[in-house]
């Protein structure tokens, strides 16, 4: 089991690895320079570093999501130098692609950041604010500082307890579990475009009865602020049919016009 000294001892190692500027050797491969030259030549612009695994996802992955919670709770002296180290690291690795892609900032304040953290439920809004919310703070201020810039996030999992957070944030979209409504990601959010509520697991198993009822129920939750996109609350899985878009778009049409 992974224990706080293992913890201590990975940080450590992190910390060296950032402190004496190698990460790029550590993340780009041997051949990397060569292969730039002959991506540059193609007129082929190495990516940029633009989405991340959140904050408590990435970190229960590297140390579990248990061990995560009870960090939290009694040694939040290490949970807060984890965070922290998660912060530089994420930092420091898009400043890497940055220099590899010769970016610069976004003269009109645009920009765009990405999260995915489907764990973040699992910790109740006092843990999410003190751990999570300022590594989202940190990639945010950076790569989405402008009232032009997109903040989003991705968690498909029962988390309401975050959505105020997530406003505090400015996220402006928003992809969560099927568990949320329209109505309440709305409430708490006034200003986050809603990229789906559609159940996963309706659209897969080509529920027409409830496909047609979802697409209603959505529409109707955004009538009087709009900002929805009919799509699907989480990942679009194996065996949904194209029946069934056909089926969302026929109901989009009859059910989802506003006059």
């Amino acid at each position: 089991m992974f224990s706080p000294d293992d913890l201590r001892r990975t940080l450590d190692r992190a910390d060296a690895l950032l402190d004496g500027g190698r990460l790029r050797e550590f993340i780009l491969p041997p051949e990397w320079d060569a292969e730039k030259r002959r991506l540059l030549a193609l007129e082929i612009k190495p990516s940029l570093y633009r989405g991340q695994r959140g904050p408590t996802t990435f970190a229960a992955s590297v140390y579990g999501a248990e061990n995560l919670i009870y960090l939290i709770m009694d040694e939040p002296d290490l949970a807060a130098r984890f965070r922290d180290t998660i912060i530089r690291a994420m930092l420091a690795r898009a400043a890497v692609f940055d220099e590899e892609a010769e970016w610069t900032p976004e003269p009109d304040g645009g920009g765009r950041f990405e999260f995915y953290d489907d764990n973040c439920c699992l910790l109740n809004k006092e843990m999410y604010d003190f751990f999570s919310k300022p590594v989202l703070n940190a990639l945010f201020g950076k790569y989405a500082p402008g009232p032009k810039a997109t903040r989003y996030q991705h968690s498909d999992s029962d988390m309401a307890q975050h959505l105020e957070t997530l406003n505090e944030l400015g996220l402006n979209g928003v992809n969560f579990g099927p568990k949320l409504t329209v109505a309440q990601i709305r409430e708490k959010m006034p200003r986050a475009v809603i990229w789906g509520q559609i159940a996963p697991f309706t659209f897969s198993r080509n529920d027409e009865v409830r496909l047609v009822a979802e697409v209603i129920r959505d529409c109707e939750m955004a009538r009087e602020k709009r900002g929805l996109v009919v799509a699907t609350a989480g990942s679009i899985n194996n065996g949904s049919r194209l029946a069934g878009l056909r089926l969302i778009m026929a109901a989009i049409q009859k059910h989802g016009r506003y006059f």
